[in-house]
């Protein structure tokens, strides 16, 4: 997404929401086990509920939000530039949090 631009093909595109579509795929079940284990076998049920309705908020909400700029006034250019620069400050997220991730778990927990 770092190389998107207003004009681009779908295809500069299609790198990245594979990544974003298996990474969904990957992380849902993990998220899903752990809020579930998190709690008693009596509320799980509940556990389990208030996941999903806080993804299905989250996502409504992003959708919206996200429409909402899309759609608007604004400059096209400073647009894709924003998600650019967000696509990047995410990545660097994500990778701080991997190195972390193997830093501070132990060996023995680890998947």
């Amino acid at each position: 997404m770092a190389r998107l631009a207003p004009g681009s093909d779908y295809l500069v595109l299609l790198p990245a929401l594979l990544c974003w579509g298996i990474g969904i795929g990957m992380l849902t079940p993990a998220v899903v086990a752990a809020a579930v284990g998190a709690v008693e076998p009596a509320r799980a049920g509940l556990a389990s509920g208030v996941n999903n309705t806080a993804r299905q908020a989250g996502g409504a909400i992003g959708i919206a939000v996200f429409g909402a700029v899309a759609g608007s006034a604004v400059d096209h250019d400073h647009f894709v530039r924003g998600l650019n620069l967000t696509a990047l400050g995410t990545a660097a997220l994500f990778v701080v949090a991997a190195v972390a991730t193997l830093a501070l778990v132990p060996a023995a927990e680890r998947v």
